[in-house]
């Protein structure tokens, strides 16, 4: 049995076009999808009708993200002050280009998932990690291994660090346990122009395994990119949207380096230390500057 694994798409619907067609030519059985589906993308009403499409024409499991979360907390009102700009400019404009049978879709999601289909053994999947949605399942970590060895399965796939990449829990005599990590369809790094997703095969017989093959499927990215002028998020998420861009184009994450580099330009100015969201947009343009992000015209 063949299963495909897509995670953290982030509302590029020309990677998930490929991702899919590509699964589909290879004969995927089942589909499993680890969240971050939609924020970071252009127009996700194209990302959510491929995902329903997919639905209703395969075996599909969806578990929710992290990016899900928010757009929940947000309607819940647990989450305020989302404004146009580089700190909630763009998950304003992807909460407003939602649907509420998207944001109820949503609701009825698990963060975490396992399936047995016959003639394989069980498979646990999260999206980052089982008891935190944007956590992760950290290699050599003893309270990772330590939350990992109490899962029956031997194979766990997650998603939200937008690599590919696999470890191994344990010992093989004491029942050694592999984590999978499925990349990222919408945003990969160190795959420029290629989305990243993961396939897995059962191997059969009296004693099923699950087998993984990693897949980089080419999509139009200068599309994704362009379209995020088009569709006006460059304008509203600024210089956040313009991180996402460089991401696509290059394969090179910055999102970890540049809003701490700007909350500290803002410190030094005697702001407070708080979330990237209270950071003023003139700090977000100078750090821009300093890590030479090419942001176009806003």
């Amino acid at each position: 049995m063949t299963i495909c694994i897509l995670s953290d798409v982030h509302g590029n619907h020309r990677a998930l076009e490929a991702c899919l067609a590509h699964a589909r030519e290879r004969g995927a059985q089942a589909f499993i999808f680890l969240g971050d589906y939609i924020s970071d993308g252009a127009c996700p009403q194209k990302t959510m009708e491929l995902l329903y499409g997919c639905a209703a024409q395969h075996d599909c499991r969806f578990i929710r993200g992290n990016r899900e979360e928010y757009m929940l907390d947000y309607r819940a009102g647990k989450i305020t002050g989302w404004k146009d700009g580089s700190s909630t400019g763009s998950l304003l404009y992807t909460y407003e280009n939602l649907t509420g049978k998207d944001l109820e879709w949503f609701s009825t999601l698990d963060n975490q998932g396992r399936v047995s289909f016959p003639g394989a053994p069980s498979l646990f999947y999260c999206h980052g990690a089982p008891w935190k949605t944007n956590g992760s399942l950290k290699q050599g970590d003893p309270d990772t291994e330590k939350q990992l060895r109490q899962l029956p399965e031997s194979c766990i796939v997650c998603g939200h660090t937008h690599r590919l990449g696999t470890y191994f829990v344990g010992l093989f005599a004491l029942g050694q346990k592999a984590v999978v990590k499925a990349g990222s369809v919408g945003i990969p790094l160190s795959t420029p122009g290629k989305a990243q997703m993961l396939f897995l095969h059962s191997t059969g017989g009296s004693m099923p395994r699950w087998q993984w093959e990693y897949a980089l499927v080419p999509y139009d990215v200068q599309g994704a990119v362009r379209e995020l002028y088009t569709s006006g998020l460059m304008e509203r998420g600024r210089v956040w949207t313009a991180m996402q861009a460089h991401a696509l184009l290059t394969g090179e994450n910055i999102a970890g380096l540049l809003p701490p580099y700007a909350q500290s330009l803002y410190e030094k100015d005697g702001g407070p230390r708080g979330p990237w969201a209270q950071i003023p947009e003139a700090y977000w343009q100078r750090a821009a500057e300093a890590f030479s992000l090419e942001t176009g015209k806003f």
